[in-house]
């Protein structure tokens, strides 16, 4: 192995970290709005909206696996991740800005002009995205090669992930979707978005480039390209896919996250959803809910590494899921129940809150997991193959990550056309919604979407690397290249 085993001092780690906000960012802005945004609020069909969201992902089955094996491949005097950091700053923070603040409107371009437009700006913000999310990812699993500081580093990239979100909805439900006698629902204005997505698409590119600046002087330690290693070609992409399929932690991993995505999917398009309509929150209030979220988050990417020392990561993964599931599906079943405070209320707000901080923590368990076990993974992969693959393995999970959630908002989409959902200017307040609408909506969203992740939580039984493995295999490949090393006399 390449890197060193020495610590990672804590400028290193910050700026590693930071990375994730751009991320955070856009995970937070298409999960909370996008199908809101195109569905509710410019008047685009929501199963259009929804099978937009999911197309995207075509051009994303191509670029996420080449930028894996690219990046894995990349000789340069900067080293093989960071030259994608840099190259995808600016057009990241173009792409998502269009997104939101489209040239053309449903009632000049009509359905078929918003969905393509809608559907364009998708595939460059996600192509954007993957030029910098798999060498970042990647990047992580090369700084470290101890146990549990990888742990250390998967929690914090995604402790500014959760700060990332946090700004999301403070920025949008603090300022730009106030009320007024049009909109008394802020955030069914379109005049909003535009300046909200420009300032997101800002800070999405300076901490692109903040990490990779901040990470710089890990570069000579880190694992190279070897120099008689060929270009990537179309066919060792396919190739290499396959490759990391055939490592059973990978597979059993893949299938549970995509699996347990879906279901959070699903629950965050059609979250904004729920809080306007369902439980009639106001602005504050929204923002409230909202925020207790990523704060939950935080606070189990805190207790992470202890959990995990405790119950190791599989073990881990698997509580952390079935307490999101229960909690997820907790309010709806105690208002069906009449014992949840009365909508609206300040009392719902702080029920919904609660509940919803220690999903956080709970979630922030698989999400750690995953983050970590993919830089084992590639250790294992290491040891039976000879060759560092951190670029695979990431690049397939981000792939993992982003098609389980765009299927999540299609089956969103769908299911507000099936439960017949109106949309548009004619809707402002619950009161413009049918009562047995509504109460489809919020049983479809909380506990069905719950029942989703229980195959994916299964899955994840068959990940069977533990702490002891993890230590013998990189022993093992010490080892390996000590003798290398003897054998060339370096």
């Amino acid at each position: 192995m390449g890197v060193k085993s020495t610590r990672l001092g804590t400028g290193v780690k910050f700026f590693f970290g930071a990375g994730q906000t751009a991320e955070g960012i856009k995970t937070c802005s298409f999960g909370t709005f996008l199908l809101f945004y195109y569905n509710q609020v410019l008047g685009l069909s929501a199963d259009l909206a929804g099978l937009a969201i999911a197309l995207a992902l075509l051009f994303d089955a191509v670029t996420d696996p080449i930028a894996g094996s690219v990046s894995d491949r990349w000789r340069g005097p900067r080293g093989r991740r960071h030259p994608f950091l840099y190259a995808s700053a600016l057009p990241l923070g173009l792409s998502f800005h269009l997104l939101f603040d489209p040239w053309i409107s449903v009632d000049d371009a009509g359905q078929a002009g918003l969905f393509a437009w809608m559907l364009t700006a998708t595939i460059l913000t996600r192509g954007t995205m993957t030029l910098y999310h798999v060498p970042h990812m990647a990047l992580g699993a090369e700084l470290s090669e101890d146990y549990d500081e990888r742990t250390v580093l998967v929690a914090i990239r995604h402790f500014f992930g959760a700060i990332a979100f946090i700004g999301v909805y403070a920025l949008g439900f603090g300022h730009y979707f106030s009320p007024s006698e049009e909109f008394p629902n802020g955030q069914t204005n379109p005049q909003a978005y535009p300046p909200f997505a420009l300032v997101l698409s800002i800070l999405m590119s300076a901490s692109v480039l903040a990490s990779a600046w901040g990470t710089r002087s890990r570069i000579p330690h880190l694992p190279k390209a070897r120099t008689n290693e060929a270009r990537v070609s179309a066919i060792d992409v396919v190739l290499e896919a396959w490759a990391a399929m055939q490592n059973v932690s990978f597979r059993w991993m893949m299938f549970g996250f995509i699996l347990i995505i879906i279901a959070f999917g699903v629950a965050g398009a059609t979250g904004l959803y729920m809080f306007t309509f369902f439980w009639q929150l106001d602005q504050f209030q929204i923002l409230s809910v909202l925020v207790a979220g990523p704060l939950g988050s935080m606070l189990g990417y805190g207790v992470a590494r202890r959990f995990f020392v405790w119950l190791d990561k599989r073990n881990a993964m698997i509580v952390g899921g079935l307490l999101w599931m229960l909690l997820h599906a907790l309010p709806v079943l105690l208002h069906l129940a009449g014992w949840a405070p009365p909508l609206g209320s300040w009392a719902a707000t702080l029920f919904l809150t609660l509940i919803v901080v220690f999903a956080g923590a709970a979630i922030a368990q698989l999400i750690v997991g995953i983050g970590t076990a993919m830089a084992d993974i590639a250790d294992e992969n290491e040891l039976a193959s000879g060759r560092r693959q951190e670029g695979v393995f990431f690049g397939a999970s981000a792939f993992a990550n982003k098609c389980s959630a765009a299927l999540g908002s299609y089956l969103a989409g769908l299911a507000l056309v099936w439960i017949g959902w109106p949309t548009g200017e004619a809707v402002r307040t619950a009161a413009d919604i049918p009562a047995d609408t509504l109460l489809m909506l919020a049983v479809l969203s909380g506990p069905v979407t719950a029942l989703l992740a229980l195959p994916g939580l299964a899955c994840l039984r068959g990940y069977r690397l533990d702490r002891g493995q993890l230590e013998g295999i990189q022993t093992a490949l010490r080892s390996r290249a000590v003798r290398a090393r003897k054998q060339t006399g370096t």
